[in-house]
């Protein structure tokens, strides 16, 4: 019987312990989501909320300048233009759409084998996974890839969008 009021005892210690934990995560959890908000607020960092994905971004590097580009909105959907550069003759070059819901964007390439996967989006910055499926392979060169791949925004809007070239695919977002 003591063995039995023993273990009752320390299974009522661990669960005091447990629920402790999940009662300072959740107060963790609503402290960063306060500071996030404060931030928000005085302007240094921006309500991915608030902001579209319409516009071009890109990111550059000493093997080129990878661009993306979106045409559309939340509501309607988005056509968009990547290009991925990994020196002068090898990059990933493809069209499709995307669908937006927060900070999760749904791009699905389809001028190759199509290809779909969730990249993120803060706002500023949009980031591809590292890890996408084979098909992603159809729309680059042999040693190239869009895994891991990221844009910054450099110009909102569907006019800026519509500016952006590719390489081998002239107006990487030509229409909306």
């Amino acid at each position: 019987m003591k063995k039995i009021c023993v273990l009752l005892i320390a299974f009522s210690l661990v669960s005091c312990d447990q629920s402790s934990n999940e009662t300072s995560d959740v107060v963790e959890a609503e402290q960063l989501s306060s500071l996030e908000q404060a931030a928000i607020e005085a302007g240094v960092i921006p309500d991915a909320r608030n902001v579209s994905l319409s516009g071009a971004f890109e990111r550059r590097s000493d093997l080129g300048e990878d661009r993306f580009c979106a045409v559309g909105n939340d509501e309607g959907g988005y056509q968009v233009g990547l290009l991925a550069v990994f020196g002068p003759d090898s990059k990933c070059e493809g069209l499709g759409s995307a669908e937006r819901n927060g900070e999760i964007v749904q791009i699905t390439l389809d001028s190759e084998q199509k290809c779909s996967f969730r990249a993120s989006f803060d706002g500023v910055a949009l980031k591809l996974p590292g890890n996408l499926p084979a098909a992603c392979e159809s729309y680059c060169t042999p040693r190239a890839g869009f895994g891991g791949v990221s844009f910054n925004l450099v110009g909102e809007g569907d006019a800026v969008a519509r500016s952006t070239r590719g390489r081998e695919i002239e107006n990487l977002c030509p229409g909306g």
